[in-house]
């Protein structure tokens, strides 16, 4: 890759990355929250009002980051890739409408949720939430087309051979999309469960039974990603050889990302480990919350990082996959944009330190309580 090839296509996947993390943790933080009003509502638990209250909290600060990284990844899309842009809103239209329209839904449902609290009815304000909630599932329900599309070109193809009409409806038939899909859905609640968990372990909001609950989240639904994983590699073996090969390092691999596999696995692990841990420790929420819980957000967020970049940078040194062949990044780059290496690292660099200060600043979001102007009494 030349300096403009290398700067474009490490912008946008360090862009997804980020985004990726962030939306994980809104999807899973969303349900638990609504589900918790909900509850709290129908069993007459003001406890449980109080945890959706919190949690909520969690979703509202990565909402906030989420968008701005999303924002982030339309620009890239847009001054660096306009041909990739051009196709995806062509065939893919009728998924990305899908997806701008949970969006649309989202932002407001999101500040009605919030300002509403306590001042209408809890079954209206609990089917609100739920809107808010499942608005969320539906984001990642259409924009996953697009990597299903760019691993196994299935209704870009028909399109190449003039059948526009039919390429745009064929887009749903992509066979690399329900184990995505589902893998995507039940990763989002994983995380989501693991952050509630460790967010309960913070000094001055430790809770054993919200810590619980999240945690419960947590093993469920990472107990169900391996099989939804297994599913996907084995069709990426049958549509996509070359992500596949990379995945599992074979002689065939054009980017070896077996060791960030195996690293995935360690970190999932990990994760089992500690989880088993403070499952014992809680007891059903009737235990003691355990500061070793802390751990499980971040290694939940680091499977994310390593699970999104074996998908996307695994397809190197290709954007998008052709069987065993690929199309380089230069074949969707815009041509008028021309940087030298030195800006290349320079950017790259600069964008990691302000990812460390959004880092900060969800730290002191939630841990010194920026948000404690909605009451919990």
């Amino acid at each position: 890759m030349n300096p403009t090839e290398l700067f474009s296509f490490n912008l946008l996947g360090l862009a997804v990355l980020v985004h990726l993390v962030f939306v994980n943790i809104t999807i899973g933080t969303g349900w638990i929250s609504a589900m918790a009003r909900f509850l709290g509502w129908r069993r007459n638990d003001p406890s449980l009002e109080i945890m959706g209250r919190r949690v909520f909290k969690i979703l509202i600060v990565h909402e906030l980051f989420s968008g701005v990284w999303g924002t982030i990844i339309t620009v890239i899309l847009a001054g660096f890739f306009p041909t990739l842009l051009a196709i995806a809103t062509d065939i893919m239209f009728w998924p990305l409408l899908i997806a701008l329209t949970a969006i649309i839904i989202r932002i407001p449902s999101i500040a009605l949720f919030w300002y509403t609290w306590g001042k209408i009815k809890p079954s209206t304000h609990s089917a609100l939430g739920f809107v808010m909630a499942l608005s969320g599932f539906a984001v990642p329900m259409g924009f996953r087309y697009i990597f299903t599309e760019i691993t196994y070109p299935h209704a870009v193809g028909m399109a190449l051979q003039g059948m526009q009409d039919i390429a745009r409806l064929q887009v749903f038939f992509n066979p690399l999309y329900p184990p995505l899909i589902l893998h995507t859905w039940t990763a989002a609640m994983s995380v989501g469960g693991f952050v509630t968990a460790a967010f309960f372990a913070i000094k001055g909001n430790e809770s054993a039974k919200f810590m619980w609950i999240g945690l419960w989240h947590g093993v469920l639904f990472l107990a169900a990603q391996p099989f939804f994983g297994l599913w996907y590699l084995l069709a990426l073996g049958e549509k996509a050889p070359i992500l596949y090969n990379n995945i599992l390092g074979t002689a065939a691999a054009t980017y070896n990302v077996l060791p960030l596999f195996a690293g995935k696995m360690a970190v999932v692990t990990a994760l089992a480990v500690v989880s088993a841990v403070v499952w014992r420790q809680v007891k059903r929420g009737a235990g003691t919350a355990t500061r070793m819980a802390l751990a499980l957000g971040p290694l939940a967020a680091l499977t994310v990082i390593l699970g999104e970049y074996i998908n996307d940078g695994g397809r190197a040194p290709y954007l998008v996959l052709l069987g065993d062949k690929g199309l380089p990044v230069s074949t969707f780059l815009n041509v008028y944009i021309e940087i030298p290496f030195t800006l290349v690292f320079a950017v790259l660099g600069l964008l990691v330190v302000f990812i460390g200060g959004f880092m900060a600043t969800v730290y002191y979001g939630l841990n010194k309580r920026f948000l404690v102007d909605l009451p919990e009494v």
